[in-house]
C-alpha cells in the first residue's frame, strides 16, 4: 500500500467521523434549519482537519438532503436526520435468533484456524474447540451502519452450515436446537470505539457504545459460538421485567 493510498484511507474515515459530527449538530438544535454553518475555512480551524475532509463531509450531508450549498451564499441547513429506529436489544438466545430476521448483514472477512478472545479476567465460560471460523460483519438498516460484529462458529460446524450463513445470521444458522444449543449468556457494558469501530461504522475514536459479549454451549460444554457485539447507542434499548 503506497503513502498516498494510506493518506486517503484516513482522509475517507476522518469525513465519515466529521459528518456525523455535523449530523448530530442538526438533529440536536445546534445548527438548526434555515441556519447558515460555519465556513469551510472555519470548520477546517475548528476541528484541525484538511479542507478536503470538510468538504467531503458537507458534501455527505448534502447528499443526504440536511444542507445545501449556495455560489457566494454559503452552506445552511436545510433537513433533519433520519431518526433511526431503536431496536430492543436480545435478552435470550430465541430472541437472538429472531433480531436476525429484523437487520441486513454483510460479511467483511472471514478466515479459519481462529480462537476468540476472551477478555483476560473473564469467568471460563466453556471449554474452547480447537479452532473456530471468524467472520466479521457489519449490520444495517437501511443505508445506516449501526452494528459491527466480531463473531467465531466452532469450526467443525462451518461446512454444514456454511449455505444458511450466506444469508442469516450466526444464531439463526445455530437455531433453536437443544441439541446443538445447551447453553447461552450473554454480558452487556459500555465499551469505547476502536479504530476498527471507526473505520466501519463512522463514529469517532472512544464514542461510547453498547457492547454484547455471547457464547454459547453444546451438551458437552464445548463453546460453539462466541461473538463480540457492538452498537451504535441509539439505535438499541433493553427492556426487563424487574419482576420476574
Amino acid at each position: 500500500m503506497t503513502a498516498a493510498s494510506t493518506a486517503s484511507q484516513s482522509r475517507d474515515k476522518l469525513h465519515l467521523q466529521l459528518a456525523r459530527l455535523f449530523r448530530n449538530k442538526i438533529a440536536t438544535g445546534e445548527w438548526t434549519v434555515g441556519q447558515s454553518i460555519p465556513t469551510v475555512e472555519e470548520l477546517e480551524a475548528l476541528h484541525s482537519v484538511s479542507r478536503t475532509t470538510v468538504r467531503m463531509a458537507v458534501h455527505a450531508l448534502v447528499d443526504e438532503g440536511l444542507l445545501q450549498t449556495r455560489k457566494r451564499g454559503g452552506t445552511k441547513v436545510v433537513g433533519q436526520p433520519y431518526k433511526p429506529p431503536s431496536f430492543l436489544l436480545p435478552t435470550t438466545w430465541q430472541e437472538l435468533v429472531a433480531f436476525g430476521e429484523q437487520i441486513q448483514q454483510t460479511t467483511l472477512q472471514q478466515a479459519n484456524d481462529c480462537v476468540p478472545p476472551i477478555p483476560a479476567g473473564f469467568p471460563s465460560p466453556g471449554e474452547l474447540a480447537s479452532a473456530y471460523t471468524y467472520f466479521l460483519r457489519v449490520h444495517k438498516h437501511g443505508d445506516a451502519r449501526f452494528c459491527l460484529s466480531e463473531l467465531y462458529l466452532e469450526q467443525n460446524l462451518y461446512p454444514r452450515l456454511q449455505e444458511q450463513l450466506e444469508r442469516t445470521t450466526l444464531a439463526q444458522a445455530l437455531g433453536n436446537d437443544p441439541a446443538q444449543i445447551a447453553t447461552a449468556r450473554q454480558y452487556l457494558s459500555v465499551a469505547p470505539a476502536d479504530e476498527l469501530i471507526a473505520e466501519h461504522l463512522g463514529v469517532p475514536l472512544g464514542t461510547p457504545l453498547m457492547q454484547a459479549l455471547r457464547w454459547a454451549c453444546n451438551p458437552q460444554g464445548l463453546i460453539v459460538y462466541w461473538a463480540k457485539v457492538r452498537f451504535i447507542s441509539e439505535y438499541v434499548h433493553i427492556e426487563m421485567d424487574l419482576l420476574k
